[in-house]
């Protein structure tokens, strides 16, 4: 067992309650089951502690985290008893966290917001996690700032542009700080899936004429994706995350487009993808997952925590560039399949990597 991994997380919903059930689950569960990575570095999924957590809806603020993370509007599965933790969730600037199409289901708490920077140096935390909605990039740049100014690693699990940003990578690179993000990429989920079948159709030689893929889901997240505006960037995100599974330009889309309130936290996508194999003969290929969104998104963070911490350990600052591009749909650096799986390999053998 390696030290404890001392974490903050901004945004107690659907991914933050399966992360914070995960981590418990994992502690008394001794096979690693449903697990990439059992043991990274020295680190297992329940060296990870939750030491601060941010949120601005009423039934969660004040609240102890573990009674927190099952409040409403949070829908996802309870499938641990969670002890008390002692770490209350605390009242951040909403700013703009809260959508115009998801705001019915927001009820905000009307208390003074913390200083988060205060909050991460108070808590001694070395990791705070952004798990805000899509489409708040004001807030998450002040979580991004506040990481900075408290010495703290930073991990962007939404679209927001700060892994990416030239600008923000220059911030953390200054302040000697670990970064890793662009919007994360799910364990099992509709563009990994949609990604990995389109690259083993071109490594056969099948030339791909066009595809979609349609996201129905129950989730916030599935909600937000009504607000065309704040959602535009996540589908540009998914669509060129596909698309870099095929080394030439064709037709796609890709992205969510309902929402279904009794679905919950699960999430149906549908696929079709057509093209041409041996003599230009016709194919046509449809596929349907159906999945619960939390733990799905739990599961990658978990990694990428523990993946930072062991950065960290090693004295790497900035961008991590191998972490992204394992964990994110929009890294700043895509790397092909089989370089990133030797570099990860290499890195958990404690060889150092950007």
């Amino acid at each position: 067992m390696g030290d404890k991994i001392r974490v903050a997380i901004a945004g107690i919903g659907n991914c933050a309650s399966s992360l914070v059930q995960g981590i418990e689950y994992y502690r008394r569960e001794k096979k690693p089951v449903g697990l990439s990575y059992p043991k990274i570095g020295p680190y297992l999924i329940s060296d990870i502690e939750v030491v601060a957590a941010f949120d601005v809806d009423r039934r969660k603020i004040g609240r102890d985290l573990s009674d927190a993370v099952f409040q409403e509007p949070n829908n996802t599965r309870k499938f641990v008893e969670l002890r008390r933790s002692g770490i209350k969730v605390q009242m951040a600037q909403p700013l703009d966290g809260i959508s115009p199409i998801a705001g019915d289901k927001i009820l905000l708490d009307e208390s003074k917001a913390v200083n988060p920077a205060e909050v991460l140096r108070d808590s001694k935390t070395e990791i705070l996690v952004n798990l805000i909605p899509t489409g708040a990039t004001r807030a998450s740049e002040m979580y991004a700032k506040s990481a900075i100014q408290s010495k703290a690693a930073f991990v962007n699990a939404t679209p927001a542009r700060i892994g990416s940003s030239t600008q923000w990578q220059s911030r953390f690179r200054k302040a000697k700080i670990p970064l890793a993000g662009d919007d994360i990429m799910d364990q099992i989920g509709s563009t990994i899936l949609h990604k990995n079948v389109l690259s083993l159709l071109v490594d056969r030689g099948l030339r791909i004429g066009e595809t979609y893929q349609l996201d129905i889901g129950g989730g916030t997240e599935s909600q937000l994706a009504l607000d065309k505006k704040r959602y535009e960037i996540k589908r540009n995100i998914k669509t060129s995350s596909v698309a870099a599974a095929v080394p030439y330009q064709f037709p796609i889309v890709a992205g969510s487009s309902d929402f279904v309130d009794f679905m919950e936290n699960k999430r149906t996508s549908y696929f079709n993808i057509k093209g041409e194999y041996f003599g230009g003969t016709e194919f046509s290929l449809d596929m349907r997952l159906s999945l619960e969104d939390g733990p799905a998104c739990a599961a990658v963070v978990t990694d990428v925590i523990r993946m930072v911490r062991l950065a960290k350990d090693r004295g790497q600052t900035g961008p991590l560039m191998t972490v992204c591009a394992y964990g994110f749909k929009a890294p700043p650096k895509r790397v092909a399949d089989q370089i990133l799986k030797e570099e990860l390999a290499s890195m958990l053998k404690g060889k150092r990597q950007n």
